[in-house]
């Protein structure tokens, strides 16, 4: 895997550089990282195997409120459905 992506104006980010630069809920260059997500997941739902690239998203496997970070090794390419059923289930844990 790469240690950098590129963002929408085409500038390359090495993955700490891009890590200091992010404020809490902002990602700068969100559509070339969820590119970089689902290519390196092979284009394919982690969960169920969709391989539809309009339906999928970059998850965060540890969300953004329970501290997780913006870092590739913390997202997931899942389908617009998995991703819907997983925070229906986190926050059911959370309650």
């Amino acid at each position: 895997m790469r240690d950098y992506w590129t963002d929408h104006h085409g500038k390359r980010w090495v993955v700490p550089q891009i890590l200091g630069r992010l404020k809490p809920g902002k990602c700068p260059g969100h559509a070339a990282l969820r590119e970089f997500v689902i290519h390196r997941d092979s284009g394919k739902c982690r969960d169920c195997g969709s391989t539809d690239v309009r339906r999928l998203v970059a998850d965060h496997i540890l969300s953004r409120r329970n501290g997780g970070s913006h870092h590739p090794d913390n997202l997931q390419c899942l389908c617009q459905s998995c991703n819907a059923r997983k925070s229906v289930l986190v926050d059911r844990r959370a309650c």
